[in-house]
């Protein structure tokens, strides 16, 4: 079993080679890491992972994004891999992460973005789409939607969430706590990563590396608070005027054709004043930026295509 790494690990261990250079991107008083790939000319398409990953979890599709004329940034959120990691105190909370990427676009020196989010990024993309319309050009939200919505949905239909409902819960328990259970980490890094690939890519050695590496970036220093405080994220309770408030920018869904993920859905197209798409990747269940890379940019690629 995965043990913790005493001491913790230095941010060096994320920073992978690739086709793609590795950035520090001054925003709000703290630097955010990217990779980034292709011509600062063209549109820009930001890349926000979800809860137990990191910036690597797009690594297969930064350069095949910029061969299709995008420039193409993959970014660590505040608290993770190699982005600043500031107190706890500092902002956790789903304005400050929205306001984070708002801040990153204009820094990379952009008028809006094309904003790809996958589980707790796409909660930020769609709070970022709601807060900052200006600075979306297109959302594509992977497995995710509007942190209202989803509460709603599991609210309606819970025995639909099982895994998610554990992971509000087992979020909301204080860091002090959950240290106390140190297997408890790699259980939930496995399972979750099981629960959103389909059997194939479970099977395969493509999952036991993207768990390795989900597992090494979590034992970053100081990277547990920020893993706790985004798992928070996917439920997390907004200010009463964004309830009501719909997104206006064309919005692709990309989800597998599940019962729950359809109720998700009309959700969504309630929730968007525009345009709205959904696609599935072939032969992927919640995580196409890693079970097929090459089907994962088709679809973000034509669809942002139509609206740049």
């Amino acid at each position: 079993m995965f043990k913790l790494h005493r001491p913790a690990l230095s941010p060096s261990v994320v920073e992978l080679d690739g086709p793609f250079t590795h950035e520090l991107v001054h925003t709000r008083g703290v630097r955010l890491h990217a990779a980034v790939a292709g011509n600062p000319g063209d549109p820009l398409v930001v890349l926000l992972h979800g809860a137990f990953s990191g910036w690597f979890d797009f690594r297969e599709v930064i350069a095949p994004l910029a061969a299709r004329g995008f420039h193409v940034a993959a970014v660590d959120a505040r608290g993770y891999g190699m982005s600043d990691k500031p107190p706890a105190t500092a902002g956790g909370d789903l304005r400050t992460a929205a306001g984070d990427i708002a801040g990153l676009i204009r820094s990379l020196g952009h008028d809006s973005a094309v904003v790809v989010g996958s589980d707790t990024g796409g909660t930020v993309a769609w709070a970022l789409a709601t807060k900052y319309p200006d600075l979306v050009a297109a959302l594509v939200s992977v497995s995710a939607a509007h942190p209202v919505d989803l509460r709603r949905a599991i609210a309606a239909r819970p025995w639909n969430f099982p895994w998610l409902c554990a992971r509000s819960v087992v979020s909301h328990l204080p860091l002090s706590v959950l240290r106390l259970f140190p297997g408890l980490a790699a259980a939930a890094y496995r399972r979750h990563l099981r629960l959103n690939t389909t059997g194939d890519f479970a099977r395969g050695p493509a999952f036991e590396e993207a768990l390795l590496l989900r597992l090494t970036s979590a034992q970053i220093s100081n990277a547990q608070q920020a893993i706790v405080r985004t798992n928070r994220l996917l439920t997390a309770a907004v200010s009463e005027r964004w309830l009501s408030m719909r997104v206006t920018v064309p919005t692709l869904l990309v989800q597998p054709p599940q019962r729950a993920w359809h109720h998700l859905a009309r959700r969504s197209r309630e929730r968007v004043a525009g345009p709205v798409e959904v696609a599935h990747v072939p032969g992927t269940r919640n995580l196409p930026q890693l079970e097929n890379p090459a089907g994962f940019v088709d679809a973000v690629a034509d669809f942002a295509g139509k609206y740049i």
